[in-house]
């Protein structure tokens, strides 16, 4: 039997991994900028994580969805200690894709509307919903067509597609919204949006972009929720992306960073909310509130605590940026460099996206990992949020001359092909 390669696939196998590398079968080693697929926020086989899923494996890693375990209870006391008071509502869930899904239906049953907000260019999540909201589902036969679908163009400062000039501040892009519900029998449920757009090519919308979606948000009746499946737990600097708009949003979903590369996710919202849905919304899935999943994230969010982790990744964050556009000032393959914390995005020229490809490769046969996103030519970079500047200064280097060499040979061929 063979793997169905339904997506693509590097013909490697990993078999162990230890601090921010990982070792094929043959033991050699990569540097995971990517944090596998930006989950593994603590590295492999950080001792506290691996004690913790040991030890409740062994003790109880499952119950029916009818009972509550201790350990749910102590993760919820956990989420308290890093979220706003007034989000005091939670169910676990193991992926953030069941968890997008989950937060939609909540907003659905609160409102009694159907219409959703989304930005143009985000990733929602695999399931049927979240995916028909996703770019990538857009125009798949397969997936069932959604009415009251509303996109906003998405903050691309550098190209504003309102023709402003960048830096602007006057948030154009979310002019469209205004109007939304205005026209007779329309009513809109949610607006989700992602407080930096991971699958969008890592785009940072500006300062203030949160608390204006808020404003339009409630002017329209619909609830906010903000898609923190990548960038909540600490990946952009803060344990939340909303804090840097400082507003709260009525739903929260998370996912990844909370498990640590176990399937975890979280769905939090207000009492409000959740009293909006009594008689209205049931969910119940196999893998809700897993004692092994509480138990997760109490020793993430205490290991993130304990080793202040989330200062480290504003701090290697503004590392990792300043080596890149360093290497910008001196490549003019690079036209942007972007980010927020340890999720950073490097963007190539026109004329060189073709590099892309090429320069990612040339790295993984170097032993790094990383990703680039041919439709953006964005490289994206999540590595784990345990990365020491002498790994990041070994990316840099390496990343730095595979550029130019990728570059001096491309060039060579437009000369001798034309």
């Amino acid at each position: 039997m063979q793997l169905w390669r339904i997506n693509r696939l590097q013909d490697i196998a990993l078999a162990r991994g230890k601090g921010c590398t990982a070792f094929d079968t043959a033991g050699k080693p990569y540097l995971d900028m990517l944090s596998g697929t930006w989950c593994n926020i603590l590295g492999y086989g950080h001792p506290r994580w691996v004690e913790a899923v040991r030890s409740q494996v062994a003790k109880l890693p499952h119950l029916g969805s009818e009972f509550v375990a201790p350990e749910i209870e102590k993760a919820l006391a956990k989420l308290e200690e890093i979220l706003p008071s007034v989000l005091d509502r939670a169910v676990f869930l193991s992926t953030g894709s069941e968890a997008v899904e989950l937060a939609l239906k909540m907003a659905c049953a609160a409102t009694g509307a159907r219409g959703v907000v989304v930005v143009e260019g985000g990733y929602y999540g695999a399931t049927t919903y979240a995916l028909s909201l996703s770019e990538v589902g857009q125009g798949a036969e397969y997936l069932p067509r959604l009415d009251g679908v509303h996109r906003l163009p998405k903050p691309d400062c550098r190209r504003c597609s309102a023709g402003e000039v960048w830096p602007c501040g006057r948030f154009s892009c979310l002019d469209p919204l205004r109007d939304v519900g205005r026209d007779q029998g329309e009513s809109v449920a949610a607006v989700l949006y992602e407080p930096v757009m991971a699958a969008g090519g890592v785009l940072v919308p500006p300062t203030g972009y949160g608390e204006r979606l808020r404003e339009l948000a409630n002017r329209c009746g619909a609830l906010l929720i903000a898609e923190e499946v990548t960038t909540g737990v600490g990946r952009t600097g803060r344990w939340f992306g909303f804090e840097h708009d400082a507003i709260v949003p009525d739903i929260l979903v998370i996912g990844k960073a909370i498990g640590a590369g176990l399937p975890v996710a979280v769905v939090v919202t207000t009492a409000e909310v959740e009293d909006r849905c009594q008689g209205i919304l049931r969910h119940v899935q196999s893998h809700q509130n897993d004692p092994l999943s509480g138990q997760v994230a109490v020793t993430v969010i205490s290991v993130l605590q304990d080793e202040r982790l989330v200062d480290q990744v504003t701090e290697r964050g503004a590392y990792l940026l300043e080596g890149l556009k360093e290497l910008q000032a001196r490549s003019s393959p690079i036209y942007d460099v972007r980010g927020k914390g340890l999720m950073v995005g490097v963007e190539l020229g026109a004329e060189w996206t073709g590099v892309g490809a090429q320069v990612q490769h040339s790295l993984l046969e170097d032993g790094i990992i990383v990703d680039y996103q041919p439709h953006t030519a964005t490289f994206r970079l999540f590595p784990p949020y345990v990365i020491s500047e002498q790994e990041i200064d070994r990316f840099l280097a390496t990343f730095g001359s595979t550029l130019r060499i990728c570059v001096q040979e491309t060039k060579w061929l437009r000369r001798h092909l034309h």
